[in-house]
Parts: structure tokens; C-alpha cells; sequence
């Protein structure tokens, strides 16, 4: 099995970096026309998450907060998986793992409803983010895989997978 990343960061998600990467991920995967329109869309969703709400983060002139994580994109044989990792709150960790579990178990009827849902209910709130997730799962047809490790007492690393088929 032959398996190739694509793209590999840990740093600062600045929004002109996202761009970037963003063009590199539709040219590395522009011979997979469904799966390439599917993965920029997911890596959008997925690294402004990790831009707006990691709690490792930079302050740029003392007001703009950049999120820090980590991004994987992996070329697999017959798909893709693109991960992001960052640093959540422990207290925070058990509500973002309890909505990757109701997303998962939720079929694509739901999941529109739950989207609209999100957008009536959750005006400005921190877990909009949740709405990224729930597009994720939506375009790829895949469920979430995610790890949560603790760090420390007040502190966890979250891991997300979505798996991108290439037909």
C-alpha cells in the first residue's frame, strides 16, 4: 500500500497561510476531480476551526488571536485523510467529543436538520465550529475519527480525521 502526505504543518493558522495551502491541496489533488472540489472545502472548514478556536494561539498586535495546531493531508491508495490537531480546554473536550459522536451517528437527513439547527440556535457562540464539522462529514460521507488526549488538568489535545474518498 502506498501511502504519501501531501502536506504537513504545525504552527500558527494564519488565514493568508490557509490560503496558500489551500491552493497547494486543490493542485495536489487535481487529478481527483470529486474528491478534490470535497477536500478544499473540508480543509477550509477544518483549519479555520483550529484558526479561531485553538487555545494554543498568537496574538498579533495585541487583538487578532491566530490558532496554532497541526495539519496532515495523506494520500492513501483508494482516499485521502486530512487532520488537524490543536489545543482545546479539558472542559471543552467532553462537549466537542459528545457532538463528533452525535454527528456520527446521525444519517444525511439529520445531519441537514442538525446544520440548521446550529445556525438558528448558535449565533456568535464559541462552538459554532460545529458547524464545520458537520459540513465535513456531509461532503466526505465518512464518519469523524477523532482522539482526545489529555495534557493536563486543564488541558487536551484534540485530534480530527476525515477521510476523503477519490471516486
Amino acid at each position: 500500500m502506498n501511502i504519501k502526505t501531501l502536506l504537513s504543518y504545525r504552527g500558527p493558522f494564519y488565514i493568508e497561510l490557509i490560503s496558500v495551502f489551500g491552493s497547494n491541496v486543490r493542485s495536489y489533488t487535481s487529478e481527483y476531480s470529486n474528491a478534490n472540489k470535497k477536500l478544499f472545502r473540508i480543509f477550509i472548514e477544518l483549519a479555520q476551526n483550529v484558526s479561531y478556536y485553538s487555545e494554543d494561539f498568537h496574538l498579533v498586535n495585541n487583538e487578532s488571536r491566530i490558532g496554532v495546531g497541526e495539519l496532515d493531508l495523506v494520500e492513501h491508495e483508494s482516499h485521502f485523510t486530512f487532520t488537524t490537531k490543536n489545543l482545546v480546554k479539558k472542559s471543552d473536550s467532553k462537549i466537542l467529543i459528545d457532538r463528533c459522536n452525535l454527528i456520527n451517528q446521525s444519517d444525511q437527513m439529520e445531519l441537514r436538520q442538525l446544520k440548521r439547527e446550529q445556525r438558528l440556535n448558535s449565533p456568535g457562540e464559541k462552538f459554532g465550529a460545529r458547524i464545520g464539522l458537520i459540513q465535513a462529514v456531509m461532503l466526505s460521507q465518512n464518519k469523524l475519527q477523532y482522539n482526545c488526549e489529555e495534557i493536563n488538568n486543564e488541558f487536551a489535545y484534540l485530534s480530527l480525521t476525515v477521510r476523503i474518498d477519490k471516486n
